[in-house]
């Protein structure tokens, strides 16, 4: 465990993950969260899926989006040893492209805790890129900042979400009724999820330590009970088969985890699309 002002220290002036030229396990990359990004982040706001699961309605305009950075920025503001908000822009290193923000908020030092978020370009979803936010927040949290605990809450319906959720090895830790209101009279409950850090270095031990070998009926028995398709088989790919959409291959992936023991990083999960490239990630 750090000392408070080394922990406050690393989690204003460090980038997680590094930044561009540093990571090298991910193909994009965390920036300093500036409103030079201003038209390029307004572009996805506009997108009315971005809210679905937001209590707040989409942006309009600019100037809205605007505000909304400016009220980021503020629960930056102040010396860093009382900072508890930190936000970064995230950007895919091949093009620099802007594929969306993420967070971390609610820094409590006494508990040794804090809180994440992040939001996605809706065009993007779909393509790993949430597992690879969520991964380089975890090694944030664990191993620069030294603290215990890294949660989250999502409203009960927010399906795929939940299902990054699990792949990434958090926990579910219960509901909190009537958390979110949207409109000042809809009430949705709140899926509460968290990772302590011993939960963090067992999961990364047992990614190291993998040595075993998986057969090809055990990944089609783990996708048939998740699709609910008795007719997978080796040719089974996500091109070919109707029901494993982006929802459902984290369902997969989570099914895999739990019945073989097998965790995978982002990279292999974006890239196993078919019966044939999960055994060839797993067993390589």
């Amino acid at each position: 465990m750090l000392e408070k002002t080394k922990s406050a220290t690393n989690f204003s002036q460090l980038i997680p993950g590094g930044g561009k030229d540093y990571d090298l396990d991910h193909d994009i990359y965390f920036s300093p969260f500036s409103l030079s990004a201003l038209k390029e982040m307004h572009r996805y706001s506009l997108d009315v899926r971005l809210y679905e699961f937001f209590e707040f309605e989409s942006f309009k305009t600019i100037n809205e989006t605007e505000e909304y950075m400016k009220k980021l920025l503020k629960r930056m503001s102040g010396s860093c040893q009382d900072r508890t908000a930190m936000y970064w822009l995230v950007r895919r290193k091949s093009d620099d492209y802007l594929i969306g923000t993420a967070g971390l908020l609610n820094l409590n030092y006494s508990r040794q805790s804090v809180e994440w978020g992040y939001g996605i370009d809706p065009e993007l979803w779909g393509l790993g890129y949430i597992l690879q936010i969520q991964d380089i927040l975890k090694k944030f949290t664990f191993e620069d900042l030294e603290l215990n605990r890294l949660y989250g809450i999502t409203m009960v319906k927010n399906k795929r979400t939940i299902q990054s959720i699990l792949a990434a090895g958090m926990k579910h830790e219960g509901v909190l009724r009537h958390y979110y209101c949207k409109d000042r009279r809809f009430f949705y409950d709140g899926w509460k999820y968290g990772m302590i850090s011993s939960d963090y270095f067992h999961e990364n031990k047992i990614k190291s330590n993998k040595c075993s070998s998986h057969s090809s009926d055990d990944v089609i028995a783990a996708i048939s009970s998740v699709l609910e398709d008795d007719t997978i088989d080796m040719d089974t790919s996500m091109e070919n088969t109707y029901n494993w959409d982006s929802l459902n291959h984290m369902a997969i992936m989570v099914s895999l985890k739990n019945t073989l023991g097998v965790n995978l990083n982002p990279s292999d999960v974006s890239r196993s699309t078919s019966v044939k490239r999960i055994l060839e990630v797993i067993n390589n």
